[in-house]
């Protein structure tokens, strides 16, 4: 059995996920579970899923009965995961790309460093054509790492490895803050352990209208927002943070959008 295992999430979204199966390289040592949340409208095509991984590990499936969220979807893979030998958690999204060698480069470094707990990685985001928009990169060190936390989520959840162990003490995605478990998580990492970003660009990430972090905005807003109330000190950044949070609540994403993109362009 591979020691490394990736988690993806899946909701009627099959053609995604056989097309984030696909983007992992064929050399990638790791086994994948994919968890279905309930799908009806586009079930799970198990054998459109199993004909596009060709990674050397073993393809699970994981089917839930009904749709709960993502934040249940993922809990119940790790549940699913900790009763098995697996080492390290790596996370993808349905139509999220993995660059080919994204998880030899993650494993190696946390051979390297075995502290770490959790190490996340640069995204390319690129529009439902393909076509980059933008290359996001968070800080790489844990300091900064730290005081970005305050303002938002200082990984890309689809970048992230984590040691399996740490969820002794961090507990799973936390079920109280919808659209934002994944900041949540990353909290109780940062809070317990060393957390690094590599700097190099891990996958492409899919810019997708109807995903959670679009479609779901406000309530992702409004999580981040009591996330960061619940986290907050008496330091310039953390009530910045929540300023931050509660401007982008009032403002139109595609005028933040444009603005981002503006901003990021030409990063690489």
């Amino acid at each position: 059995m591979n020691k490394l295992i990736c988690l993806i999430p899946h909701y009627n979204n099959p053609q995604g996920l056989a097309k984030s199966l696909a983007s992992i390289g064929k050399d990638e040592q790791c086994d994948v579970l994919v968890v279905d949340d309930g799908s009806v409208k586009q079930p799970l095509d198990e054998a459109a899923a199993r004909a596009a991984f060709a990674a050397q590990g073993e393809l699970h499936f994981l089917r839930l009965p009904q749709n709960q969220g993502i934040e249940h979807a993922l809990n119940a893979g790790l549940a699913w995961i900790a009763e098995r030998e697996y080492e390290l958690v790596a996370r993808l999204d349905c139509g999220d790309e993995n660059l080919p060698d994204r998880f030899a480069r993650q494993t190696a470094y946390l051979a390297e460093f075995p502290t770490v707990m959790l190490l996340g990685g640069a995204a390319s985001f690129v529009d439902q054509q393909g076509v980059e928009q933008f290359v996001l990169r968070h800080p790489s060190d844990y300091r900064s790492i730290w005081w970005a936390l305050k303002a938002n989520s200082a990984f890309i959840h689809p970048t992230v490895m984590f040691r399996l162990s740490a969820l002794k003490t961090t507990g799973n995605y936390p079920l109280d803050i919808p659209a934002a478990e994944d900041y949540g998580l990353f909290w109780e990492f940062a809070k317990a352990f060393p957390v690094m970003n590599l700097p190099d660009v891990l996958i492409r990430y899919e810019l997708d209208p109807g995903g959670i972090s679009l479609s779901k905005r406000k309530k992702q807003l409004k999580s981040r927002l009591k996330l960061q109330w619940r986290n907050r000190d008496r330091s310039y950044a953390a009530w910045f943070g929540m300023l931050r949070t509660l401007l982008l609540l009032v403002l139109p994403y595609g005028l933040v959008f444009k603005v981002k993109s503006w901003l990021r362009g030409g990063q690489a």
